[in-house]
């Protein structure tokens, strides 16, 4: 009997939890926030690095178009592994959604990723895939290409580069969630464990507490950057599939989860006309300048950042190059201030220069050098769990001469 009351004791408690996590809000800027375009540019988000059944993945394309719609997501590029045929759905827009076809493939023992912005390559075999992309990482002259070429996962075991990196790779993932959320089982089985069962009350929850910062894989950034300008992107690897037993697998987490935590926000100069050929090309063109940032969208929204070179009456984008001048300022607006802590950090050459705590932020810059910026807040999880500072936006770097 006393191990029935204990027992239901547990379970009452565990039950009232339960509901106070669904009640749980972590949204770090305030739930009245409305969220709209930054002033100067268009703000759309979108995510890469996505599987089907045709890959590494459980659903149809359909099945992920749905979910990319659901997640209110702007474009979606898929990029299933090894498929060495057109995909069956052409690049489109599906109501508001725009459906772009990339590419993955196995190279040495690392994956990389293809965006082909001028549609030059038929690739249909796996010999011809290898080939291309040798050629790719051994050119030197960006300009000239209408390709780029991506690093997924740098330091996922067993898919890790081993050597010095190619002149001709593009951009690495800085985030892909599938290595963290992996990194975090190694590191502390519990707390895994924990947001297991978290997960079903509040799924935004269970995963941010898990984050960790991509130490590694901003270290590898920051460091080929000073080479030569690198695009850090934000992966989600969605595939909709765990085997936690041999062949047998479960659809977790889903599209729509992986979809509505992190992804990559393109800050245009003009809007997206609804024609899909030319706004392929313009995501596709911007991601491979780097104009765009990083967000954990669990999070908040944060639709309404901007960051740019004030250079006199110009306003330049992300990924800019560009020669010192006097007066030059990287200017920072967030969308709303947030709840708790906050700080707008400036990173020079990979090493933490300053910080301010403003909605408004304006850095002099009077040296040459690789600067990026981040947004970081203390999050409040629970009661249980306490709060910790995160990073919510990561921007991609201006290049100063």
């Amino acid at each position: 009997m006393r191990k029935v009351l204990i027992a239901s004791t547990i379970f009452f408690l565990l039950f009232i939890y339960g509901l106070v996590l669904t009640q749980t809000r972590l949204s770090v800027i305030p739930e009245e926030f409305e969220p709209k375009n930054p002033t100067g540019f268009f703000d759309y988000r979108g995510i890469s690095n996505v599987h089907t059944e045709r890959g590494l993945g459980s659903g149809s394309i359909l099945d992920v178009i749905r979910a990319a719609q659901e997640s209110n997501l702007d474009y979606l590029i898929l990029t299933d592994l090894n498929t060495f045929s057109d995909s069956p759905i052409p690049d489109s827009y599906h109501r508001k959604l725009l459906f772009i076809s990339g590419n993955e493939y196995s190279y040495l023992d690392s994956r990389l990723m293809l965006f082909d912005l001028a549609r030059a390559h038929d690739i249909s075999s796996p010999g011809q895939a290898q080939l291309l992309i040798a050629d790719l990482l051994s050119q030197t002259d960006k300009e000239t290409r209408d390709d780029f070429i991506a690093l997924a996962h740098p330091f996922k075991p067993g898919y890790s580069w081993n050597g010095p990196y190619p002149p001709g790779l593009d951009g690495v993932e800085v985030i892909n969630l599938k290595s963290l959320w992996r990194q975090a089982w190694d590191t502390n089985k519990i707390s895994f464990l924990w947001s297991a069962i978290v997960f079903p009350f509040n799924s935004d929850l269970a995963l941010l507490r898990l984050y960790p910062e991509p130490e590694a894989e901003l270290r590898l950034w920051d460091q080929l950057s000073l080479s030569r300008p690198t695009v850090g992107l934000a992966g989600a690897e969605a595939t909709a599939k765990t085997s936690p037993i041999g062949d047998a697998y479960l659809k977790f987490p889903s599209y729509q989860t992986s979809f509505s935590f992190v992804s990559n926000h393109v800050l245009l100069k003009s809007e997206l006309t609804g024609e899909a050929e030319g706004d392929r090309k313009k995501v596709l063109t911007a991601l491979n300048d780097g104009q765009f940032y990083m967000s954990l969208d669990a999070a908040g929204n944060p639709k309404g950042f901007s960051t740019y070179i004030a250079q006199g009456e110009q306003m330049l984008p992300l990924g800019s190059k560009v020669k010192l001048s006097p007066g030059m300022r990287i200017n920072v607006h967030l969308p709303a201030r947030p709840k708790g802590n906050f700080e707008v950090v400036l990173f020079k050459n990979g090493q933490r220069d300053r910080n301010l705590s403003d909605v408004d932020s304006s850095f002099e810059i009077t040296e040459p050098g690789v600067y990026r910026v981040t947004v970081r807040t203390f999050v409040n999880f629970t009661l249980l769990d306490g709060g910790r500072w995160i990073t919510w936006i990561y921007t991609n770097p201006f290049y100063i001469r």
